[in-house]
């Protein structure tokens, strides 16, 4: 649990530190699904810190309490139903950036279309935080590349 708040103070101090530039990569989104491929959890115990943190994230960020915490709990929730459902043979790295990817377009897109009538200039700012998760994604898998004992990964 410490390692959840570490990460998600992280992904704040970021976005402090790049405010008016860039919407920094969902970091605390990433990690619950990196978890979920490297740690042995069930739906629970994703959704419950994915709905907690997302709130978090609301009341410091956004004007509309509920909406980070709900498209975080339900793309970690069908993160995890996906995953728990593949065979052990079929969880592998390219099922991980699948899962991680589709899940950061998700929570991102939710967050684009409640912007408003903004929504074609701040086009830019939501493609700049998809791009900028790219090289995070690469290195989780990477790690869950190098945790799987054989082309697929274990639990």
């Amino acid at each position: 649990m410490i390692s959840l708040a570490a990460v998600w103070y992280l992904q704040d101090l970021l976005q402090v530190m790049f405010s008016g530039r860039f919407l920094v990569p969902d970091l605390f989104f990433l990690f619950l699904v990196f978890r979920l491929a490297v740690v042995s959890r069930d739906v629970p115990a994703i959704v419950w810190p994915a709905f907690l943190g997302g709130l978090l994230w609301d009341f410091r960020w956004t004007a509309l309490p509920g909406l980070t915490a709900t498209a975080y709990a339900v793309a970690a929730a069908a993160c995890a139903l996906i995953w728990n459902h593949i065979p052990d043979s079929g969880r592998t790295p390219r099922l991980f950036w699948v899962l991680a990817l589709c899940g950061h377009l998700l929570t991102g897109f939710a967050r684009f279309m409640a912007w408003g009538d903004g929504r074609s200039a701040l086009f830019g700012v939501f493609a700049v935080q998809q791009v900028a998760a790219v090289p995070l994604l690469l290195i989780a898998v990477l790690v869950v590349s190098a945790r799987s004992a054989g082309p697929d990964v274990k639990r």
